[in-house]
């Protein structure tokens, strides 16, 4: 018999993170953010952009292109697909009666459409025909003559947002490299990033982060560091961010 060892450490975040008014009960919800990764200066940097002051959950700090995954990113037409062991990375880190692949993918899908709704940037192909899905949610990325390219994504983590939080969301990180980028738009549908920045990753960061993002930045420091490539392997185990009996952990999966 194999005996599987799984390894969880105790990792908490500063005090200045942990609200001191909390709100019970918020439901949890899928989300998805994407790293895209390009060397500059001999560094690897990451897009980032602000979030407004006006947002109720993290406002005026850095973060990644992403948001929810919702119910139409099922459905959305795409070019290529992840790698077979990026999809089965998803499936092995989710919830068992939300493992199946299409909800999986989702998740990959949800992060392309939110970096283009934020950042105008589309990880796509060229559409061979003219696309006539009835996916309006998808409509505004399709009509560029576009499809998602899903090939080049990797999964990088996962976090839960802790329980007290004014929202929660159980968000699924990948990464891309910036070579990945298809169409670059002047203009996009959203401005909910403001003032996007190519931040170093390591070092160097004079603006304000959360602790999580902190944390997804030094997951993907040290991936960057063993493979010696932004262009990561989809072979590597997940960490899972998550509380467990009150303590904020990080379970490799």
């Amino acid at each position: 018999m194999v005996s599987v060892v799984i390894v969880i450490q105790i990792i908490e975040p500063p005090a200045s993170e942990i609200p001191d008014q909390p709100h019970p009960n918020q439901p949890i919800k899928p989300a998805s953010s994407l790293l895209i990764l390009d060397m500059q200066n001999g560094q690897p940097h990451v897009l980032m952009g602000c979030r407004s002051k006006k947002h109720a959950f993290m406002p005026n700090v850095y973060v990644f292109p992403g948001g929810r995954v919702d119910g139409p990113d099922k459905f959305a037409p795409f070019a290529t697909d992840i790698t077979p062991a990026t999809l089965a990375q998803l499936q092995k880190t989710s919830p068992k009666n939300k493992s199946g692949p299409i909800v999986a993918r989702a998740f990959a899908l949800a992060a392309l459409r939110e970096t283009f709704e934020e950042s105008g940037l589309l990880i796509s192909k060229p559409a061979a025909a003219p696309n006539h899905s009835k996916n309006l949610l998808w409509q505004p990325f399709l009509s560029h003559g576009q499809l998602p390219d899903l090939s080049q994504l990797r999964y990088l983590a996962r976090a839960v947002t802790p329980p007290g939080r004014i929202r929660r969301y159980d968000t699924r990180f990948f990464t891309v490299p910036r070579e990945a980028v298809e169409l670059e738009l002047e203009n996009y549908p959203t401005n909910e990033l403001e003032n996007q920045i190519w931040v170093p990753i390591k070092g160097g960061q004079d603006v304000k982060i959360p602790w999580i993002t902190r944390r997804i930045l030094a997951e993907v420091e040290s991936r960057i560091s063993s493979e010696q490539s932004l262009s990561l392997s989809d072979k590597a185990q997940i960490p899972v961010y998550a509380m467990h009996y009150g303590r904020h952990t990080r379970q490799l999966i």
